[in-house]
């Protein structure tokens, strides 16, 4: 006798009526895999942005010839026409183009006239540089045509408008490289996340360079700075990069923290950034910078009245108040043992002498900003030429006794110390309207898509202008490594800003 399969009851066709859709949800939502190219391409971003900071922040010839390599290889991997399948699409296969994505980048086409600009300066010489046997040098004026922005002539691996030209066009390819090739946000949390442990990374080599090393960088590379900080041959550029990478680490913690929230998540990496994030900042301090610790506490009291703000207005998404506390306590404890194991006293001491009227290292720059005011205003228009300012400043500093010699040794002020009228002086009003309006255009996307609603958005653009007003007194800007990575946070945030209103991450 054969039996018959009994029938589902009306409670569980019920029951599976309810899961179909969770199902189909469940399906829709699958995190896809990322293209080959795009993972590719993301590798050399990210290989990109470590190295340059590894390479002496990138200040020597040979580390900015090797970025503008990576740089094009980086842009011709992004320009690969991709081809899609189920698993990286969530639905049909298909064929994508990348070039639309270039020619639709207002930065790329801002980009060709300012690089056309610079080469035009550099190839109308007003100045040449001249040497004699003994090394001594000085800038000769030559005829030129007066109607066309004119620079300098100078050798390749001294500066000058060569040396401008591969850093900004290393620049600019990455920029577009990175709008172009990468399509996910999971790729930028990736680049982010790579960032953050750069940071941290780097600040672990500044620990063991303070209680192990031996006065050289790598315990190899002799200095030419002895205030060398980790890899950097600068400390005030150290800073200022590792508050770039303090910005990012604090950014995607928050950014976890809100998404544990929404997801009911029982734990996530927030923990494990603000970790980072509070590792690099005690670094920033002892690396006796004192414009870099000004902008990295600014930072600091900015996270952290935004997050006591978002726990007082949004009360249904807080965590257990003992959780809360006792990471409040934890980070506390680790942020004292580590202040107190690096000696920051010194540091503090360090940081408030800048501000009691006797430091000289302040007062020469006061009165260096004085004589490149004066060097502006006489090459306001067009330019003085892209990397012509160490040669050309001693015309102007020989008026200012305080900043012209020293124990009868004459100075020699590389950079004004003030990124905020250096370039102007050398690039003029014409020059700098470019890098402007493509600032302007990311800006504008990023509030497009109401970027201070994302704590990691809000966080990058808060630190770059930070760094931005630290660059008034610093020149952190003419250091590549620090150049390329703000670049590319605000090109990453504005994509970022964009990408959340993306279901598909």
């Amino acid at each position: 006798m054969s039996r018959v399969p009994p029938s589902p009851s009306s409670q569980d066709s019920e029951f599976l009526q309810r899961q179909r859709p969770l199902e189909m949800f469940r399906a829709r939502t699958k995190r896809l895999q990322l293209h080959p190219a795009e993972r590719m391409l993301l590798a050399l971003l990210i290989f990109h942005l470590v190295a340059i900071a590894w390479c002496i922040g990138g200040l020597r010839l040979w580390a900015q010839i090797s970025s503008l390599v990576l740089s094009v290889i980086t842009i011709l991997v992004a320009l690969l026409p991709r081809e899609y399948d189920e698993s990286q699409s969530g639905n049909t296969g298909f064929r994508l183009l990348m070039w639309p994505r270039l020619i639709r980048f207002p930065v790329f086409w801002i980009g060709i006239p300012f690089l056309i600009y610079i080469a035009i300066q550099g190839l109308n010489p007003a100045w040449v540089f001249t040497i004699n046997a003994r090394g001594v040098w000085w800038m000769t004026g030559i005829d030129h045509i007066g109607w066309l922005p004119a620079g300098v002539t100078v050798p390749l691996d001294r500066g000058g408008p060569g040396m401008r030209l591969i850093m900004y066009t290393s620049v600019w390819l990455t920029v577009c490289a990175l709008w172009v090739g990468i399509t996910r946000r999971r790729s930028l949390n990736i680049l982010f996340t790579a960032l953050a442990i750069n940071g941290l990374l780097i600040c672990s080599l500044a620990l063991a360079q303070r209680l192990l090393g031996n006065g050289k960088m790598f315990w190899f590379y002799e200095s030419p700075n002895a205030s060398f900080f980790g890899c950097f041959t600068y400390k005030n550029h150290a800073g200022a990069y590792l508050n770039l990478t303090l910005a990012v680490a604090c950014g995607i913690s928050g950014w976890y923290y809100l998404r544990g929230l929404r997801r009911l998540e029982k734990s996530n990496p927030a923990g494990i950034f603000a970790f980072f994030a509070t590792f690099v900042a005690i670094n920033v301090l002892v690396s006796y910078s004192r414009g870099a610790t000004m902008a990295m506490l600014l930072f600091l009291a900015g996270a952290i009245i935004a997050f006591v703000y978002h726990q007082i207005t949004s009360p249904a998404e807080l965590r257990r108040p003992i959780v809360i506390v006792t990471l409040v306590i934890l980070f506390g404890v680790f942020l004292k043992n580590g202040m107190d194991a690096l000696n920051t006293g010194e540091a503090w001491t360090h940081f408030a002498h800048a501000f009691s009227g006797n430091d000289l290292s302040a007062t020469a720059r006061i009165t260096a900003n004085k004589a490149s005011l004066d060097m502006l205003g006489d090459n306001w228009v067009s330019g003085s030429g892209a990397g012509s300012f160490k040669f050309l400043y001693p015309e102007y500093q020989q008026h200012y006794p305080e900043i012209w010699t020293l124990q009868g040794r004459q100075l020699f002020w590389d950079h004004a110390h003030n990124d905020i009228l250096e370039f102007p002086i050398e690039l003029g009003l014409i020059g700098i309207l470019f890098p402007l309006a493509s600032i302007f255009y990311l800006l504008a996307r990023a509030a497009r898509f109401y970027f201070w609603h994302n704590p990691l958005v809000s966080c990058l653009l808060f630190v770059l202008a930070l760094s931005v007003s630290h660059s008034w007194f610093e020149f952190i800007f003419q250091c590549p490594a620090i150049l390329l990575t703000a670049w590319v946070l605000l090109t990453a945030a504005a994509q970022f800003a964009e990408f959340e209103d993306s279901p598909r991450g």
